[in-house]
C-alpha cells in the first residue's frame, strides 16, 4: 500500500487514548463478563476493599489475569483501599426520622440509636468536631450543625430532615479528622494487594503528603513498591494538592464525596484545574463517581452523563472510572460499551482538529525539569511536523511514557519494554499502548521499530516513527534521546 492510500486516520485512532477503569462487583465477577468487559476495552480493573471478602478479591484478580493472557493485552488491576469509613450505627429500628430545627444527639458510645439518639461509628466525633460544624448524613442527604459537645454527646440542630437508616455515611466538611488515612483494615488489605501483585494502590480520604508516605513507607518495609493513586475527596486535599502530587504516582478525582464535601457547584471547576496540574507534573490522573449512573438500571445513559464522560475526554483526563455501574449494576457491559463510544467520538474530532489538548506549560524556575518539558514537546512538535502515526518508547521503568503521555501527541505512543509489570502501569496511561518484548529482542532498534510497526499496524515501508528515550526522573540521570527512524 502507498502513502497515498495509506488510511492514516484509521491507523491513528485504532487504540482509544482516554482509559477506562471498571470496578468488579456481583455484576461483573464472572469469568465470562470479565473477559467481555476487557474485550470490550477496558483497560484497568478496580478491586474495591470496602466489599467483599479476601478469596473474593483473590478469584477476581485472578481471573482478570487470565482473561487478559486470552485477549493478548495488558490490564491493569487497581486496589481501592477503604480508608477511615466514618458511618452511623444500628437503629432499633433500622431507621429514624429526623425533623427539620429539632435538636438531637450523635453520640460516639457502642449505643442502638432511637429517635434523637445517633450512634456514631468514628470513635473520634467528639474530639474532631467543634461548635458551628456541619455533619452531613446519607452522602449530604441529611444536615446536621453542631451546637455543643459534652463527653461523648454532641448536640446538634437538624438544618435539613429525613429518614436515616442503618451504617449511612457520615461527612464532616468543616472538620479536621485526627484518625490516620491508612486503617488497620487497609494495612491488611495491603498484604493482600501485594500477594495478589496489585498494579495500583488508591488511597481514601487523603489530606496531605504525609497520608501518602505513610502508605509508602508501610509498602517498603514490607519489601514492596506499588505506584499509589491518591483520591481527592477531601478539602484539605484540594489546599495540598501539589504536595500530594509529588509524593503521589496519581490521583483520582474522587467526585462523589468531594462533591458533599465541598459545594457541589466548585466541583466542576476542581475537576478542571486538577486534570490542568497533573498534567503539568506528569501525573496520571482519574476522573471518577457517577459517570453513567443511570446505567446501573437502564441499557442507556441520560444525555448528561454523555456530556459528562465526554468532558473528561476534552479536558483529557488519563482515564474515567466506573463504580456501580460494571460492579453492580445490570448492564456492566453496555455500560463500558456506551463510555467507548464517547471517548472515541470526541477523540476522533480532536484529531481531526490536529490537537488532543493544549500543551503544558513547563516551569522555568526549575531548569532541569524546564530541559525534560521541552525536550518532550521537540518530540510532539516533531512527529507532528513530519506526519507520523507513531512515538516508539524503549524504557525499563515506564517514565519516558509517562512524560510523553502529558504532552498528548497526535502520533500514538507505544511502550516497548521487557517487563508485564511495567506494561500493566502504562495501561492507565492516556494514549500509551504497552508492547511486551523479550529482553533478547533488544539489541536492533530499527529491527524491533519494524517489527513494532508491523505488529500495531501503525504504519507501511517507508514511513517514518519517532524514538524517544532517556528520560528519568532523577536530573543526574536524565539524558533524554529523540531517534528518526526511517521503517
Amino acid at each position: 500500500m502507498t502513502r497515498n492510500t495509506f488510511d492514516r486516520k484509521a491507523v491513528a485512532l485504532q487504540w482509544r487514548r482516554t482509559k477506562i477503569i471498571a470496578t468488579l462487583g456481583p455484576a461483573s465477577a464472572s469469568t465470562a463478563m470479565i473477559q467481555k468487559l476487557i474485550d470490550a476495552g477496558v483497560n484497568v480493573v478496580r478491586v474495591n476493599m470496602s466489599h467483599g471478602d479476601e478469596q473474593t478479591h483473590r478469584v477476581a484478580v485472578q481471573r482478570v489475569r487470565r482473561a487478559a493472557k486470552r485477549a493478548g493485552r495488558h490490564i491493569g488491576v487497581l486496589v481501592d483501599l477503604c480508608g477511615p469509613k466514618i458511618r452511623v450505627g444500628s437503629f432499633e429500628r433500622s431507621r429514624i426520622e429526623l425533623e427539620t430545627g429539632e435538636t438531637v444527639v450523635v453520640t460516639t458510645r457502642p449505643v442502638v440509636g432511637h429517635p434523637g439518639l445517633i450512634p456514631s461509628q468514628y470513635r473520634s466525633l467528639h474530639k474532631d468536631v467543634k461548635a458551628g460544624e456541619r455533619i452531613l448524613l446519607d452522602d449530604g442527604k441529611l444536615a446536621l450543625q453542631v451546637l455543643r459537645i459534652r463527653g461523648t454527646e454532641v448536640a446538634c440542630k437538624v438544618i435539613e430532615g429525613g429518614t436515616l437508616s442503618n451504617h449511612k455515611g457520615m461527612n464532616l466538611p468543616n472538620s479536621r479528622i485526627s484518625t490516620s488515612a491508612l486503617t488497620k483494615k487497609d494495612r491488611k488489605d495491603v498484604r493482600l494487594a501485594v500477594e495478589l501483585g496489585a498494579d495500583f494502590l488508591a488511597l481514601s480520604f487523603v489530606r496531605t503528603e504525609r497520608d501518602v508516605k505513610q502508605l509508602t513507607g508501610y509498602l517498603k518495609r514490607l519489601g514492596h513498591e506499588i505506584p499509589v493513586i491518591s483520591k481527592i475527596e477531601r478539602p484539605e486535599a484540594v489546599e495540598n494538592i501539589d504536595a500530594i502530587m509529588e509524593s503521589s504516582y496519581g490521583i483520582m478525582i474522587a467526585r462523589g464525596d468531594l462533591g458533599i464535601e465541598l459545594p457541589a457547584e466548585k466541583v466542576p471547576l476542581i475537576q478542571v484545574d486538577l486534570i490542568q496540574r497533573a498534567r503539568q507534573k506528569g501525573v496520571p490522573v482519574i476522573v471518577a463517581t457517577q459517570m453513567l449512573e443511570s446505567m446501573m438500571s437502564a441499557s442507556r445513559p441520560t444525555r448528561a452523563e454523555v456530556t459528562d464522560v465526554a468532558g473528561a475526554a476534552l479536558l483529557s483526563a488519563d482515564a474515567a472510572m466506573l463504580s456501580g455501574e460494571t460492579a453492580a449494576g445490570q448492564y456492566p457491559l453496555q455500560a463500558v460499551q456506551t463510555m467507548d463510544r464517547v471517548l472515541r467520538e470526541v477523540e476522533q474530532h480532536q484529531w481531526q482538529e490536529g490537537e488532543f489538548a493544549d500543551e503544558p506549560i513547563a516551569d522555568r524556575a526549575y531548569k532541569t525539569h524546564f530541559i525534560r518539558e521541552s525536550m518532550a514537546h521537540a518530540a510532539v512538535q516533531l512527529t507532528r511536523d513530519l506526519d507520523m502515526e507513531a512515538i516508539i518508547v524503549p524504557t525499563s521503568t515506564g517514565t519516558t511514557s509517562r512524560i510523553m503521555s502529558a504532552h498528548r501527541p497526535l502520533a500514538q505512543i507505544v511502550c516497548v519494554c521487557a517487563d508485564p509489570r511495567v506494561c500493566r502501569k502504562m495501561a492507565l496511561h492516556w494514549g500509551v499502548v504497552p508492547v511486551e518484548i523479550r529482553r533478547s529482542e533488544i539489541t536492533n532498534w530499527r529491527k524491533v521499530c519494524r517489527h513494532i510497526s508491523a505488529r500495531c499496524d501503525l504504519g507501511k515501508v517507508g514511513h517514518d516513527v519517532l524514538l524517544v528515550s532517556g528520560f528519568r526522573d532523577d536530573p543526574e540521570k536524565n539524558e533524554p534521546v529523540l531517534k528518526l527512524l526511517h521503517v
